[in-house]
C-alpha cells in the first residue's frame, strides 16, 4: 500500500562505483499527494454493493485527516509508516 511508496532518498551509484545518497526530506506536498494516490488506490472499497470492513473505514479517515492531525510533514509521516495495516 502507499506508505511503501513514501520516498525520501535517492541512491545514486557512478560508473566507478561510488555511491551517492541524496536525502530529499518530506514535505505536505509529498505527504498530500502520496494520500491521494492511496485514497484512490482504494476507492473501490467504498463501492455501493461492498461493505468496508471497520480496518479499511478507519485507515482511510486516518489518511483524510493526516495533514490536519500532525504538525509536521514529519510526524505524518512517521505516523503513517507506523500505522497498523493489520485486517488491510
Amino acid at each position: 500500500m502507499g506508505k511503501d511508496r513514501i520516498i525520501t532518498t535517492a541512491q545514486f551509484t557512478d560508473e566507478n562505483g561510488e555511491t551517492t545518497v541524496i536525502d530529499g526530506g518530506i514535505d505536505w506536498r509529498t505527504i498530500r499527494w502520496e494520500r491521494d494516490m492511496e485514497l484512490k488506490e482504494t476507492d473501490w472499497w467504498a463501492v455501493a454493493d461492498r461493505t468496508m470492513s471497520d480496518a479499511e473505514r478507519n485507515y482511510r479517515t486516518f489518511l483524510r485527516n493526516l495533514p490536519q492531525n500532525y504538525s509536521t510533514p514529519e510526524e505524518a509521516q512517521t505516523a503513517w509508516l507506523a500505522y497498523d495495516m493489520t485486517g488491510l
